[in-house]
């Protein structure tokens, strides 16, 4: 049985991108397997949740967690594992050269229509959550923790735009009080 676990441990598929689920912190996988992460806040929960789930022994404050990731004042790029472009993006200029160049842009901000990359933007991660993104061929698959439908007390559900609200939280449609022509009497 162990050597079962272990087969199905190693064979496990790690995620690529990691996004936390307000979008402040974003990790990825380079080509050495490691995560570099990179945060917009001081928050570090994430950090300290995703480096024990990949079994790696660094600390949330590590100077390491930032290799592989260039940063400017417009935004920071990484490269995954098979070389390819991953962005994010922290001021509205920078979505120009990261929607032609990146496979994917992430950012807090909301993305133009027009990005040729695939965008995970704020309206992608309230609705969403936190997300695990794995690299298949040119495409990612997508794991989000509150798929679409997900409704709990505590993380409720953001209705599309365009979509109505389900009919149990719908407001409710005001009544009609005009009387019925055979209530009427004369006078009325």
């Amino acid at each position: 049985m162990m050597g079962g676990a272990i087969i199905l441990m190693i064979r496990a598929p790690q995620p690529d991108v990691l996004i936390a689920a307000d979008g402040s912190a974003v990790a990825l996988r380079g080509a050495n397997g490691r995560l570099s992460m990179i945060k917009s806040g001081n928050d570090v929960f994430a950090f300290r949740e995703w480096l024990a789930a990949d079994a790696d022994a660094r600390t949330p404050k590590d100077d390491t967690l930032g290799e592989g990731i260039r940063c400017d004042a417009t935004g920071c790029v990484g490269k995954l594992r098979d070389g390819s472009l991953v962005a994010i993006a922290k001021t509205i200029q920078a979505f120009e050269e990261d929607c032609r160049r990146a496979v994917l842009v992430v950012s807090n901000r909301d993305a133009p229509p027009a990005c040729a990359a695939l965008v995970i933007d704020r309206d992608v991660w309230r609705r969403s959550g936190p997300m695990a993104l794995r690299r298949r061929g040119e495409q990612f698959e997508i794991t989000a923790a509150r798929p679409r439908g997900y409704d709990r007390p505590w993380a409720r559900a953001v209705a599309p735009d365009g979509d109505a609200l389900p009919p149990s939280r719908a407001a409710p449609q005001p009544r009609d009080a005009t009387p019925r022509t055979d209530d009427l009497e004369p006078g009325d």
